[in-house]
């Protein structure tokens, strides 16, 4: 059995968000409390108990994110041992981890780094009332998401494809106004469905260069090492395993476009039949559910 292990990126966080697993097994408060001390506060207290409103914070949801999918890691992988990782932009560490790239202690400093450089690029621009730096376009005409962003992207404001998510779900990011445009044109083109995400900032776009620029100093002095457990990125949806490409990788992951589609059928090309969701929520399994029919989908709830 070759089983995949999915991890679940920004978005997947909500109140209580680990609570469970922290409860019952102490390999996973192990991990909180690693994270406690790294970040310097008790982060496990806001995802245990909110609020809400500071948890969904770009600077407290990624690193809370990665702790919660690595505590329901270090618990499923006794079960069932991993054979191969991925994670859809943040999760990306966590797959890291899985696959003995990097240390749990580094993942935490690097997601932490990271989050604070990405917060740091968030437009200081009003958002249009219902509407968003982010949206999720409902289509499986990509040509016509990439034309749109193309079309309405300017000097001075961008929009870009930031993630393939499915054959049918497509998430542009940008500055707000260009996002708005781009939606504008697509629902003229014909597009049913758009929605527009309850999140921080223009996430894999070019507005996020000078976190790319920071994470790229600070990953020249982390030691990352070959994947023991295959791993495939975001941004080639192919496998990786010399240290200074995954760098590389990371790097361009913060800019470029999330290809998760890809990566997951990669993943299935190569005879992975057995998929499991490490972390909080069901986000990546109602995905693999609702697009690829035939392959085992094992659900968390029933083992922990």
């Amino acid at each position: 059995m070759k089983v995949c292990y999915v991890f679940p990126g920004q978005g997947s966080q909500s109140v209580g968000m680990g609570k469970n697993i922290y409860n019952k097994y102490k390999s996973s408060r192990n991990i909180f409390h690693c994270g406690n001390k790294i970040l310097g506060f008790d982060i496990t207290d806001l995802m245990f108990n909110g609020p809400e409103e500071e948890l969904k914070k770009t600077i407290n949801c990624q690193p809370a994110i990665l702790l919660t999918n690595l505590a329901y890691f270090s618990v499923l992988k006794e079960i069932n041992p991993c054979s191969l990782t991925l994670g859809h932009s943040v999760g990306e560490y966590a797959a890291l981890v899985a696959s003995n790239t990097l240390s749990l202690e580094k993942a935490i400093e690097l997601v932490d780094t990271r989050a604070k450089l990405m917060n740091e690029c968030i437009p200081n621009e009003k958002i249009e009332k219902n509407t968003s730096h982010m949206a999720a376009v409902l289509t499986d005409n990509l040509d016509l998401v990439y034309n749109a962003c193309k079309r309405c992207s300017s000097s001075e404001s961008i929009v870009q494809v930031a993630n393939i998510n499915s054959q049918s779900q497509i998430v542009i990011s940008g500055n707000n106004d260009a996002v708005i445009k781009a939606t504008e044109y697509l629902k003229k083109e014909g597009v049913k469905k758009i929605i527009y995400l309850n999140i921080e900032g223009p996430f894999h776009s070019e507005i996020m260069r000078h976190a790319a620029q920071g994470m790229k100093r600070v990953l020249k002095n982390i030691i990352i090492k070959e994947p023991t457990v295959p791993y495939i990125t975001n941004f080639t949806a192919d496998f990786a395993s010399e240290p200074n490409q995954i760098k590389e990788l990371l790097v361009k992951q913060i800019c470029g476009t999330v290809r998760w589609k890809q990566s997951l059928e990669k993943a299935i090309s190569e005879g992975f039949d057995v998929f499991v969701e490490s972390g909080s929520g069901n986000i990546q399994t109602k995905l693999l559910k609702r697009n690829y029919k035939g392959i085992n989908i094992l659900d968390t709830s029933d083992i922990i």
